[in-house]
């Protein structure tokens, strides 16, 4: 099989799974990237920039006598052409191979979905940049199907998270250690909306039952929304990375759904340089501090991605895939949050909480200490 992205959060899952399945996997990503994880589980990895001309060419060229393309690159929200290239060259590369194209998109296509849960026929009315980029790229995908006979399945996981991720819920569970380690305590939310989230082991697992089920070709042009067993409330979500990271709890502030899309859109709407640049450089020098100016990583970036997630209910009907056989094995967030937090503060990723024993970090070159972002 052909990963693309193989260096991202869910790219890398992909190549551990399908490598311990017993696939010859190949792995590309941007020139740069880090594919260190897809080289320890046995892969093939080559850089290139996917939506280039030659990088079209070169993805062809990976793609010959694969069973399957994996499409997991996204350049990121705002970038809505970029993400649309690569995926037209992963698309060609599919087409020239004859082979199937699993494309990873995500359930931010539906926006704040007016009927729960949402099922994966639902109006689809992304409300924020990452939304807009993957429903243009999932429309382009359909569109190569019906004009080219493009054989596409689509995976739409939830609010991802899980080991290598340096966004999202992983950002939140470093805020959360480091409050620990400073023992200052964190407010949470009064219940909030419903947030339903998928650990991106099990995002790899349900396109590993895909690609091996005896009936594939009976799935083509359908898509499958990937998520947990348990979506939560705010709160509760909130209260698990607490738990995860050690943190104290505060107690819990009013929240009114009105008030935090209000705000959101204030957010939305701010230079970065006004807030979001400061919020990231005052979480980098606690990040440096935490580590006496020799962190293992690079510190995690804020971004409103996040908290669009967290402004409204969003959770989502899986009926599809769990007819299939999909169980996760990490049916809630809160278990899985508490092993993540055990295995990165184990390998010295996170800092421990005040008062527990200092970890050794992990043997990694030295970073550069002067990047505020990954």
């Amino acid at each position: 099989m052909l990963v693309t992205g193989a260096a991202g959060l869910i790219g890398s899952h992909l190549c551990e799974a399908f490598a311990r399945a017993g696939w010859e996997v190949r792995a590309v990503d941007r020139p740069g990237a880090d594919l260190s994880e897809a080289r320890a589980v046995g892969a093939a990895p080559s850089e290139v920039q996917l939506g280039s001309p030659e990088g079209a060419l070169f993805a062809a060229e990976l793609a010959k006598g694969a069973g399957l393309v994996a499409h997991a690159a996204f350049p990121g929200a705002g970038l809505k052409e970029e993400a649309l290239a690569s995926a037209r060259a992963a698309m060609a590369a599919a087409l020239a191979a004859g082979a199937p194209l699993l494309l990873l998109s995500s359930c931010t296509v539906y926006g704040r979905p007016r009927n729960l849960p949402c099922e994966e026929g639902d109006p689809k009315r992304p409300v924020d940049a990452h939304g807009i980029a993957r429903w243009a790229v999932e429309r382009e995908a359909f569109l190569w199907r019906r004009t080219r006979g493009l054989k596409l399945v689509v995976l739409r996981p939830a609010l991802t998270y899980g080991p290598r991720q340096r966004r999202g819920l992983a950002a939140a569970l470093v805020v959360a250690s480091l409050a620990a380690h400073r023992d200052r305590a964190l407010w949470l939310p009064r219940r909030g909306p419903v947030v339903h989230a998928v650990h991106a082991g099990d995002v790899a697992r349900a396109a590993l039952l895909l690609a091996e089920h005896k009936d594939l070709p009976a799935f083509f042009g359908r898509a499958y929304n990937v998520a947990d067993e348990v979506p939560l409330p705010l709160e509760e979500l909130a209260r698990g990375v607490l738990q995860a990271a050690g943190a104290r709890e505060a107690g819990r502030l009013p929240y009114s759904p009105a008030s935090a899309r209000a705000g959101l859109w204030v957010l939305r709407h701010t230079p970065s340089w006004i807030f979001w640049n400061r919020l990231n450089k005052r979480l980098a020098r606690a990040w440096l501090r935490a580590w006496e100016g020799r962190p293992p990583a690079a510190p995690p970036r804020l971004t409103p991605d996040l908290l669009e997630q967290l402004a409204a209910d969003r959770y989502y009907d899986t009926s599809r895939l769990r007819a299939l056989g999909f169980s996760p094995r990490w049916p809630s967030a809160i278990d899985g949050l508490l092993e993540l937090a055990s295995q990165s503060r184990a390998q010295g990723l996170l800092p421990a909480p005040h008062g527990a024993p200092a970890l050794p970090g992990p043997r990694t070159p030295e970073v550069d200490t002067a990047r505020t972002g990954p």
